[in-house]
């Protein structure tokens, strides 16, 4: 079961897929556990759902955040299960369905604007 809620700005841990250095790119985060057995299938999902609709071009920025490594943000930052993905201001909390990652970050892409980065 998945569940969307609003996001806020996150720093990030790991670059993933970065492309090269532009301002207009859209940051997709994951945050992870590594006692999580279904971070890393979300991490699949979110690579695979960025690669299909990125159609060769360098539009996403995919960053893996480790929980562990954010234990006093967990609260403020309303992190209440893993994996989450957040794009934008909307996020996927829980095991998600491929259709629902590229639902996400499709969305993302329909009202990203340079300015976002």
């Amino acid at each position: 079961m998945t569940r969307r809620t609003q996001a806020r700005d996150w720093s990030s841990d790991y670059q993933i897929d970065k492309p090269p250095n532009r301002g207009n790119t859209i940051k997709i985060t994951v945050f992870t556990s590594e006692h999580c057995g279904f971070c890393d299938h979300a991490m699949e999902l979110v690579k695979e759902a960025a690669r299909d609709l990125s159609y060769g071009a360098d539009i996403f920025e995919v960053v893996e955040s480790r929980i562990e490594q954010h234990l006093d943000r967990i609260e403020s930052e309303d992190i209440i299960a893993v994996p989450t993905i957040v794009v934008g201001k909307s996020r996927i909390i829980g095991v998600p369905k491929l259709e629902d990652v590229r639902e996400l970050i499709h969305g993302a892409m329909l009202t990203h604007s340079v300015h976002d980065a």
